[in-house]
């Protein structure tokens, strides 16, 4: 029993950390969507979302309940992006 609690934390844990880093680093990549630091957002972002089925996987064993995890962390993504947009702002110089 105490297993299961732990796997479904983990599962919890992981998937507010997917839902936030994602929405700062689309944020970043939308900010930065003129600039070559594009890339390195939207690399960082793939390499989350790969990294987030990885350790989906290992906490439920199955592909399916994975996808179903997975689809409904990025459906609440896709609702906080549709309903707060994306972070914007001025880049400020440290210099100054």
């Amino acid at each position: 029993m105490k297993e299961k609690w732990k796997k479904g934390i983990e599962i919890i844990v992981e998937s507010i950390n997917f839902i936030i880093i994602t929405y700062a680093l689309s944020s970043m990549a939308m900010s930065f969507r003129t600039s070559q630091v594009y890339i390195l957002f939207f690399a960082s972002n793939v390499w989350l979302i790969g990294r987030y089925g990885t350790q989906l996987k290992k906490a439920t064993g199955s592909w399916l309940l994975t996808a179903i995890i997975f689809c409904l962390s990025f459906g609440v993504f896709c609702l906080i992006t549709y309903f707060a947009g994306y972070i914007d702002g001025n880049i400020v110089q440290f210099n100054k």
